[in-house]
C-alpha cells in the first residue's frame, strides 16, 4: 500500500499551540447543539478500535471518497472541513452543499493546524497516511480510517458503510444499496437484447502518453456487469496480476488493451468533461482507429473511481442514455 508522508508541524508545541486555542467542553458543544458527549466503541478499517462520537456534528474528511459518503448519507450539515474539493466531481444540483466547506488538506495531506481550528468531533481519513500523520490527528479529534486502496478498493459499497459506521447512520446504508441494485436490475432487464454479447471496456488517462486500464474486478466492473455487459478480454489480460485490477499503459498498447471493446466508456467528472489527458489521447489516431470508437460507440460515463452511490447513479445515467442510443440503431 502507498503511504503519504506529510510535512510534521514544528514539533508537538505547534500543534498544542493550536489546540489550545479552540477547544471546548462536550458540555458547551451540546448546549450549541453539538455532539450529545455520548460515544460509541467501532473497529476501523486498520482493524483498529476507536472511540467515536455516537452523534457527530463537526466531521472533517481528508479526501473526496469520504465526502461523497458522507453526502449520501445525508449528513452534509455536519461536514465542516473537507479534502481537495473539484466542483466538477459532483452534480451541479449538489455543489453549492459543499463548495464553500473549507479545504484541509492538500492532496491527502493534513493541515493540521487548519483542522484543530475547525473543533471537529471526528475526523475521516484515507488509509494511505502514515501512522504519526493520523496520530498526531488524533490529538484534534478522533480519527476513524477508511479504505481508500488496497484489496477492497474496488468495493466502494464499503467504503460507505466504514463512513456510516463512524457517524452511526448504518441504517441508511440499506436503502441506498437496495435502490442502486433495483435500478441495476431494471436497466439489465429494460435493455437485455441490447446488452447481450457486447463486450465492454473502460479507459481513464491521468498522466501524458499513458492510459489507465481498469479490469472488470475494479469499481466500473461492479457498476457494468450487473448489467449483463462482458467484460473485455484485452483489458482483464493487460491488468492480470496488478496488486488492484488497473494499472498504467503506455498509449502505443491502445489497441491490444481494448481493441476487442463494442461499447467504451470513458473517464468524466460529472459534467461529462474530461480531462487534459483523456482529451489528448482522443486525439490520437490509435485511439480514434478503435472498433468502438469507429462504430460510434464511445461514451463519457463519469468517474471511473467511484466515491459513493451519488457517482454511481450518475454513471448508471450515462450508460442507460448510451443503451437507448444503441437501441434506437
Amino acid at each position: 500500500m502507498r503511504t503519504v508522508r506529510t510535512t510534521l508541524l514544528t514539533g508537538a508545541a505547534a500543534l498544542a499551540l493550536a489546540l489550545s486555542g479552540c477547544g471546548s467542553s462536550s458540555d458547551d458543544a451540546s448546549e450549541d447543539g453539538g455532539s450529545s458527549g455520548e460515544t460509541r466503541d467501532v473497529v476501523d478499517a486498520t482493524g483498529a478500535e476507536v472511540t467515536v462520537p455516537a452523534d457527530p456534528q463537526r466531521i472533517v474528511t481528508l479526501h473526496y471518497a469520504a465526502t461523497q459518503p458522507i453526502l449520501d448519507l445525508g449528513l452534509a450539515d455536519q461536514l465542516v472541513g473537507q479534502g481537495v474539493f473539484e466542483p466538477g466531481i459532483i452534480p451541479e444540483d449538489l455543489a453549492d452543499t459543499v463548495e464553500d466547506i473549507p479545504v484541509v488538506a492538500e492532496n491527502v495531506e493534513p493541515k493540521l493546524e487548519e483542522i484543530a481550528a475547525l473543533e471537529p468531533d471526528l475526523i475521516l481519513v484515507p488509509n494511505v497516511l502514515e501512522e504519526e500523520v493520523t496520530d498526531q490527528l488524533a490529538a484534534v479529534a478522533p480519527v476513524y480510517t477508511f479504505t481508500l486502496r488496497g484489496g477492497d478498493r474496488a468495493n466502494w459499497g464499503q467504503r460507505t458503510e466504514e463512513v456510516a459506521d463512524a457517524t452511526n447512520t448504518s441504517d441508511r446504508v440499506d436503502e441506498l444499496e437496495a435502490e442502486f441494485e433495483e435500478r441495476q436490475q431494471s436497466i439489465a432487464e429494460e435493455y437485455a437484447d441490447v446488452i447481450e454479447g457486447k463486450t465492454v471496456a473502460v479507459l481513464g488517462a491521468y498522466e501524458e502518453n499513458n492510459f489507465y486500464a481498469w479490469g472488470e474486478s475494479n469499481m466500473m466492473g461492479t457498476l457494468l456487469m450487473p448489467l449483463g455487459f462482458t467484460w473485455s478480454e484485452q483489458e482483464n489480460a493487460i491488468v492480470e496480476g496488478q496488486p488492484e485490477p488497473e494499472a498504467t499503459v503506455s498509449n502505443e498498447k491502445l489497441t491490444s488493451a481494448v481493441g476487442d471493446a463494442d461499447l467504451l466508456f470513458l473517464d468524466s467528472n460529472l459534467r461529462a468533461e474530461p480531462n487534459a489527458f483523456m482529451t489528448a489521447l482522443q486525439e490520437t489516431a490509435l485511439y480514434q482507429d478503435l472498433p468502438a470508437v469507429q462504430a460510434g460507440h464511445a461514451w463519457f460515463a463519469g468517474k471511473n473511481t467511484v466515491a459513493g452511490y451519488t457517482d454511481a447513479h450518475y454513471t448508471l445515467d450515462r450508460v442507460e442514455e448510451a443503451l437507448q442510443a444503441l437501441a434506437e440503431e
